[in-house]
């Protein structure tokens, strides 16, 4: 989408004097970044500027605003040292009509290669557990030559710039190690194999603020908590007691929630993978992830996954797993995934998947769900076609049923990269479900994006949606976007 980090939508500004405060540093930190003659650096980025009317927070009136968004990287690949500086203005983004402007990143990271180790200091950003998020702090990373194994710590505070759901805390803290194997262990000629294993473990500590309130005037800035209705999806992130809350509602605390000091996750992910043998490309790979939270001893999330290929063109595929998505705005997709939802629950899903003929793909699937006390079961089958290499199509079908709700899509998508200059996506979708909070309601979706170069380094860039609804209110997305790219690059050795 043509939004920068987070699809269309915006983000959600920091203070600007606490912005104006970190730019002397900055400037210093990354002043000496500049190229100089001889030396083996370039430097390159773009300036994006936007305009935007969505009522997806809102719900009812449009939110018009416009934003301007650059960045800049630089690389000096003989010196490993590497740079970065990112910026957002936006105005009309806050409910008053109000501006915001600050950095989303700066920072400088360089590369020690007689001991491994990689060191960034500054604003950069981070995805984990917690989310998209920025930290104002440093990251070491160690990679091993030979073994396989590595390791990254960080810390520092944690800040947001986006509209969704993610931190705002005081501290964030954490080391992950990885490690991969290729032991080639087997059975015999013909028996079962493991040739690979893949690895991944760590530790997050997160302190935040015990006045920071669930419920503010503005889902935007977060100020306010004088129970007006609206939520803060700063307040939300990494605690699964406020279940099913959504932008422009209450939940059951009233208004305000009642936080522990600190939150603290260990995380880890496995996979293995060889061959079965007991046929030719018996291939299959077996899979473990999940997140437990030390300060609630419980887990937070548990997914279990392999694949068996069956033959050359059919593949199986199978999961179970236990979530709870922390995202109220879903996007376009999403709004039409019937085994999509808020709120805590288990799902387990199979697939066969068969490719005929290179280009084709079909895939026909079974699910099952536990959700908010009820059982229930679905089924999905779809289809890609990649006519060449400029014109794909996808279509698709689910349906669900749990409890005494049911819901059904239809979903079609197709790409098209009509010459060298135009590249346009169409997404449709047609729903039908029948929900205990409205009874049926039927919905008719499209969403429509278009990529046009008017210049080798100006692209034109123009995205929207809508979304009819027979009982809740329709949702819709207009943007226009221009960006301009610029770089200064040198060859190796000039």
């Amino acid at each position: 989408m043509i939004a920068r980090r987070g699809g269309l939508g915006g983000g959600r500004g920091q203070r600007s004097a606490r912005v104006l405060r970190a730019l002397p540093l900055v400037w210093l930190a990354v002043g000496g970044l500049v190229p100089f003659p001889g030396r083996c650096d370039n430097w390159h980025g773009s300036v994006r500027s936007k305009l935007q009317v969505d009522n997806r927070y809102t719900l009812q009136n449009a939110h018009v605003f416009g934003e301007l968004w650059g960045q800049g990287f630089y690389d000096d690949s003989r010196e490993d040292l590497h740079g970065a500086m990112e910026f957002v203005t936006r105005t009309g983004y806050q409910p008053d009509g109000g501006g915001v402007a600050g950095l989303y990143q700066a920072f400088v990271e360089k590369g020690f290669d007689s001991l491994n180790t990689r060191v960034k200091l500054g604003r950069f950003q981070r995805t984990d557990n917690l989310g998209l998020y920025l930290v104002d702090g440093g990251a070491v990373a160690y990679a091993a030559d030979d073994n396989g194994w590595s390791f990254d710590a960080y810390a520092g505070h944690p800040s947001r710039y986006d509209h969704v759901i993610s931190v705002e805390g005081k501290f964030v803290g954490g080391l992950e190690g990885r490690a991969q194997w290729t032991p080639d262990w087997g059975w015999g000629s013909d028996g079962p194999s493991l040739g690979r294993i893949d690895v991944r473990g760590g530790y997050q500590y997160f302190w935040r603020d015990l006045s920071q309130r669930a419920f503010g005037y503005s889902p935007y800035t977060g100020d306010g908590g004088n129970g007006s209705g609206t939520v803060n999806p700063g307040m939300l992130i990494g605690d699964t007691g406020l279940q099913g809350a959504v932008a422009g509602s209450y939940s059951a605390y009233g208004g305000s929630k009642p936080w522990g000091s600190s939150l603290q996750r260990l995380y880890f992910a496995t996979t293995g993978a060889g061959r079965l043998g007991l046929w030719r490309n018996s291939d299959y790979e077996l899979g473990v992830l999940g997140t437990y939270r030390a300060d609630r001893d419980a887990f937070e999330n548990i997914r279990l996954n392999g694949q068996l290929d069956l033959t050359n063109d059919v593949r199986v595929r199978g999961s179970c797993e236990y979530f709870q998505p922390r995202d109220p705005i879903l996007t376009f997709r999403e709004k039409f995934y019937s085994a999509y939802a808020l709120g805590e629950q288990t799902l387990a899903r199979t697939r066969i998947q068969h490719e005929p003929v290179k280009g084709f793909n079909y895939y026909v699937g079974g699910l099952a769900s536990s959700r908010k006390g009820y059982d229930g079961y679905g089924g999905e089958l779809g289809a890609n076609y990649v006519f060449n290499p400029n014109f794909g199509l996808i279509g698709e079908f689910d349906y669900m049923s749990l409890g005494p709700e049911s819901a059904s899509s239809f979903y079609v998508s197709s790409t098209h990269t009509v010459n060298s200059r135009l590249q346009m996506r169409v997404n449709t979708a047609l729903r039908f479900e029948d929900k205990i909070l409205y009874g049926f309601n039927r919905a008719v979706g499209a969403e429509i994006e278009a990529f046009y170069m008017l210049r080798n380094n100006l692209v034109l860039n123009v995205a929207g949606s809508y979304v009819w609804y027979t009982r809740i209110l329709d949702e819709y997305l207009g943007a226009v976007q221009v960006i301009y790219y610029f770089d200064n690059f040198k060859p190796k050795g000039m």
